[in-house]
């Protein structure tokens, strides 16, 4: 059995200076902050451009820019600042971020609180910056005053902020709630392929060692040569224990062990054919997909003739779709043969692990007589390089 060897080709890995320079700034995110100040920029920025302000129910006076402006920044930046303090209470109650109705509830009573508060941030900016404000704003007390901002503007703008900052906390929830139920898919996917992995060992170890029993004391040399490939395949078994796929020209090497196992045993009435398409040696494939083919294909194939047995192991690429193929020239299949009645624990097992790694409708095991005699095994699923 011949494995290809392929030679990595160097590729370089120093990109130059300036062009990483370019690429690390080019993927920072631009920080929150400075989108909230933005945001509310470009509305103060917009309010200032009105040239005028009421001084009475239907009496306005105009303003310079500068006045215009300050009024603006008087009565917008505030709510900057509150927007900020809305998102971190927002995020502090004590409510699931998918509990919307209660979360509603509970900012009506804050709907309040923050207005209040808005009013003395938006008194004080008017009063440091000596800037022009409507006096249909402005009460004899504070409360007032906050019942007239409420009544104006107030409470539309902090309904808008809260209800922006409920659509996010309930995105992120529900962004976070999809990365952990992904993880949680993960990590069952990886437990089942796991304990079916653990289930095919022991099955080809018994195997195995029923064979080399049946020569321990008619043949000890032979058994001993037996035990020695067993342990070179187990060995590889070791390595390819924490990967659910690897190489396809790996999965070579570790089928080749297990024939050359068997070539001990049955000597020249086992001929093992390789033919696999170089192009997909680096062929990402399921670990240990071959063994059990080959292993049905001596047990139930080659090993009941009395000639010399043929297995054939094919390998080859068709668009985006990876093709196996194992055929043997033995008796062939059962009269009545289902896959669903008949099957195995080894192929019953690939097939579990072909269900885990790709999913319902992405691979194909099917087992049929071969054109002239025997039994052929073709296993299909994605391609893709290890």
């Amino acid at each position: 059995m011949q494995r290809s060897i392929v030679d990595a080709l160097p590729t370089p890995t120093t990109p130059a200076v300036g062009l990483r320079h370019i690429t690390r700034v080019a993927s920072r995110p631009v920080p929150r902050w400075l989108l909230v100040f933005g945001f509310w920029t470009l509305i103060v920025l917009a309010y200032s451009t009105r040239g005028e302000v009421r001084v009475g129910s239907y009496q306005w006076l105009p303003i310079s820019w500068l006045d215009a402006f300050k009024a603006a920044v008087a009565q917008w930046y505030p709510w900057g600042a509150m927007s900020v303090a809305i998102y971190w209470v927002n995020r502090k109650l004590p409510v699931a971020p998918d509990a919307l109705v209660p979360r509603l509830l509970i900012h009506v009573p804050l709907s309040i609180v923050f207005t209040v508060a808005y009013t003395y941030l938006f008194r004080g900016a008017t009063v440091l910056l000596s800037a022009p404000n409507d006096p249909n704003w402005v009460g004899a007390t504070i409360l007032e005053t906050a019942s007239h901002v409420t009544y104006r503007l107030g409470t539309f703008v902090y309904w808008a902020i809260a209800m922006i900052c409920v659509a996010l906390d309930y995105q992120s929830n529900l962004k976070d709630r999809e990365i952990r139920t992904a993880d949680l898919e993960r990590l069952l996917s990886e437990a089942r392929l796991a304990t079916l992995r653990s289930q095919l060992d022991p099955h080809f170890l018994f195997n195995t060692l029923n064979s080399i029993s049946a020569y321990v004391e008619r043949a000890p040399r032979q058994a001993r040569l037996m035990i020695e490939q067993l342990g070179d395949l187990l060995r590889l078994s070791i390595e390819h224990a924490d990967q659910h796929e690897i190489p396809l020209e790996r999965e070579l090497a570790f089928v080749d062990r297990y024939i050359q196992l068997q070539l001990v045993r049955f000597a020249d009435r086992l001929d093992v054919r390789v033919r696999v398409d170089p192009e997909v040696m680096t062929a990402a494939v399921p670990t240990c997909v071959l063994q059990p083919l080959v292993e049905n294909a001596i047990r139930h194939g080659t090993s009941k003739l009395t000639a010399a047995g043929v297995i054939e192991l094919c390998a080859w690429r068709s668009g985006d779709r990876l093709h196996v193929r194992v055929r043997d020239n033995g008796p062939g299949l059962p009269r009545g043969f289902r896959l669903e009645r008949h099957i195995g624990i080894g192929l019953g097992n690939t097939r579990a692990r072909l269900e885990q790694l790709y999913g319902h409708g992405e691979y194909s095991l099917q087992v049929a007589p071969d054109e002239e005699r025997g039994t052929c095994v073709d296993v299909t699923f994605p391609y893709r390089a290890a």
